[in-house]
């Protein structure tokens, strides 16, 4: 066993990010057709609108609840574009809705040098995304967040590659209590078009059907009646649906996030360079002290 401290993902580029929400619903646009195509996009009832989120997202149905764990799987998509430096990301989280802290565990798929590559990050809002180790393309992912003790949380995920490779890793973060209470009120299974610090969306890549399984949140399922059930799509400058999510499969724990091809090619990207701050005193970077330790099983 040996341990080592995680490596800032991009150098800092990357935010994997505060929910950007319009939050009113489309479930009134419920077979939703894209500008100047035929194509039909049938939404989950009540879908809400985001600039950069698509999934689910649960809420507690008590106020007197709070979420501890969350956990979820998925296959590391082929992203394709005709783009250099394009992007794309899933992940599981708590908060991030209705707080500013969000705890995330996820991977980022991007396109370097004309090929796609990926990597498992982990993020604690505000700071920037981090790196723990790159993956092959193809690769399962099976990830899961939860409270420890009265200040530890553990996010764990375990890499299968197509090979059947596989590899476990542990991070173990400090929480203040503040901290803690607000990521409890909300927990995800999002795909994500990643922003840099600035909250500008990098050109999105294509990552065709992603598949989510095992989605629990404090050990039930994704729609449980404990919790409150939201689909999100992602739609884009133009008014496009760029991402949007499946309706929930009989198991109550699985769904589909598609990125609409359509869209991407209609979106309005503006080649937002990927800054890196030069002051590594930003507000950004440093929030609070944080006890990080990443454990290599």
């Amino acid at each position: 066993m040996a341990k080592g401290q995680a490596k800032d993902t991009s150098n800092g580029s990357y935010v994997l990010s505060g929910y950007f929400p319009r939050r009113n619903l489309i479930n009134s646009i419920r077979n939703y057709h894209p500008q100047s195509t035929e194509t039909t996009i049938n939404l989950p009832a009540n879908t809400e609108k985001s600039s950069n989120w698509a999934g689910y997202i649960d809420t507690p149905t008590s106020q007197n609840n709070s979420y501890t764990s969350i956990s979820g799987s998925w296959i590391v998509p082929t992203i394709s574009s005709a783009q250099q430096d394009t992007s794309a990301a899933q992940w599981i989280g708590l908060g991030g809705v209705n707080s500013k802290d969000l705890l995330q565990m996820g991977t980022i798929e991007e396109i370097k040098n004309g090929q796609p590559t990926a990597e498992v990050f982990w993020e604690e809002l505000p700071n920037v995304a981090q790196n723990i180790m790159s993956i092959p393309i193809g690769s399962t992912i099976s990830s899961s967040i939860s409270k420890t003790s009265d200040s530890t949380w553990n996010l764990v995920f375990t890499a299968t590659t197509p090979q059947g490779q596989t590899e476990t890793k542990t991070i173990s973060t400090t929480l203040d209590s503040s901290y803690a209470e607000e990521i409890g009120t909300s927990g995800e299974w999002i795909s994500e078009d990643p922003s840099n610090q600035y909250s500008q969306l990098f050109p999105l890549a294509n990552a065709g059907t992603v598949k989510y399984q095992s989605a629990t949140v404090n050990g039930t399922l994704l729609n449980s009646s404990s919790n409150t059930v939201h689909p999100v799509a992602m739609i884009s400058s133009n008014g496009n649906v760029s991402i949007y999510p499946s309706t929930i499969e009989t198991d109550g724990e699985s769904f589909t996030t598609t990125t609409n091809i359509s869209s991407i090619a209609k979106h309005r990207f503006n080649n937002f360079p990927k800054y890196t701050l030069k002051n590594p005193n930003s507000k950004i970077h440093s929030r609070k002290s944080m006890s990080i330790t990443v454990i290599f099983h």
